[in-house]
């Protein structure tokens, strides 16, 4: 006998996939898309063309000069923004400056735990010497985003769904996968791959708790993972008073890590992680 899920896989992927809460987005990053191919448009071209949408440009500006992301008070176009971050990390950063709005107060530790994550990204891609950090960043900044979405186009069944995992002592991802017959990482793929977002951040997006499985991106998987791990262990997890997990083995093998550079790791990221407690998603419009 086949289970029975309080969603139907198929229905609700297509909700995502249409995501009328963001209605403009998709048509945005196709255009953003097309012009990243064109070889002659120049990259102040580009920014001209994404500051048209005024609305935007302001969210933008003020995500990337907040404190949270690194850069706070110096960027003050869209093309400097382009400059330092790149055009993956910008895609990635448009997304979170209009998804993150509509969660629900009940959410806003999952919006913190998101921060935290893409501070906890770049920390480590930093101390690993590793190139393009600003990507690492914007996928931690992603990697729950399909719990965003269940907030927002399922809100009763996700509701279900934590209930179940405050009793049941197992991981949100799988307590999702048994009640709801998919997880977050597998929405996070839906709309990474619906809206065109390059592998470099679907793949860590997708399979950050699983990072054995990935067939590709292992490094960008790894970063996030360790990251979404640091986190929640320092008690800044997406929900309240949820069990840990343990880590995957192959986290070790991509990174070994001493014990000293863990610790280092945590003295850099904990003051951050303690200045977003008492902020919401809407003191950074």
């Amino acid at each position: 006998m086949e289970n029975e899920f309080i969603l139907d896989k198929a229905s609700f992927r297509n909700r995502v996939e249409q995501l009328s809460s963001l209605p403009t987005l998709p048509n945005l990053l196709k255009r953003l898309n097309q012009m990243i191919k064109n070889p002659k448009i120049s990259m102040d071209a580009f920014g001209k063309e994404l500051s048209k949408d005024q609305v935007l440009t302001s969210k933008l500006l003020k995500l990337v000069n907040s404190s949270f992301y690194g850069f706070p008070g110096r960027i003050s176009t869209v093309t400097h923004a382009l400059v330092l971050l790149g055009y993956d990390a910008l895609k990635g950063l448009i997304i979170t400056s209009n998804i993150f709005e509509n969660l629900p107060p009940e959410a806003y530790s999952l919006w913190r735990h998101s921060i935290a994550v893409s501070l906890a990204s770049r920390v480590i891609a930093r101390e690993l010497s590793l190139p393009d950090i600003e990507e690492f960043a914007v996928a931690g900044l992603l990697h729950d985003i399909g719990k965003v979405i269940l907030h927002i186009e399922a809100p009763e069944e996700y509701r279900a769904v934590i209930k179940h995992v405050l009793t049941a002592e197992q991981p949100i991802w799988q307590a999702e996968s048994e009640i709801l017959g998919f997880d977050h990482a597998n929405i996070g793929l839906w709309i990474c791959e619906n809206w065109t977002l390059p592998a470099k951040l679907t793949i860590p997006i997708g399979y950050h708790h699983m990072p054995g499985t990935s067939k590709g991106h292992k490094i960008g998987v790894a970063v996030v993972s360790l990251a979404d791990i640091l986190v929640r262990g320092m008690g800044s997890g997406a929900e309240d008073d949820l069990p840990l997990e343990a880590a995957d083995p192959i986290l070790e093998e991509q990174f070994p890590l001493t014990l000293e550079q863990i610790h280092k790791f945590i003295e850099e990221i904990e003051p951050e992680i303690e200045s977003l407690q008492n902020l919401a998603p809407e003191d950074m419009k």
